[in-house]
């Protein structure tokens, strides 16, 4: 049964990484080349930003906190798939209600 179920979550996985996958290629191929340019710059100025952000709060945040973090941050990584399995499910609800909400 917890084979099963995991076989059932892996397949809804790839279901929706295919279906965000065919998203994102439409909207690429149908977005203008300067539209693009500007994301691309819009995102290089976020990213800069949020590593500064992010650096300033590690500078500023205390040595006891940091250390709890990285011990949630090793324990997340050591349960990728779980975690990864759990957010697909949880994404195909949320769908699945939205769709049958849609119907009403």
């Amino acid at each position: 049964m917890k084979q099963q179920s995991a076989e059932k979550a892996s397949l809804i996985a790839d279901q929706i990484r295919e279906k965000a996958e065919q998203a994102a290629r439409l909207v690429r191929d149908n977005t203008p080349d300067s539209v693009l340019d500007n994301a691309a710059h819009a995102v290089t100025q976020v990213w800069d930003g949020a590593t500064r952000a992010g650096q300033y709060a590690a500078d500023k945040t205390p040595d006891p906190l940091l250390e709890k973090a990285s011990q949630a941050a090793t324990a997340a990584r050591g349960n990728r798939t779980p975690l990864l399995v759990a957010g697909a499910v949880i994404i195909a609800l949320v769908l699945v209600r939205r769709s049958r909400a849609r119907r009403r």
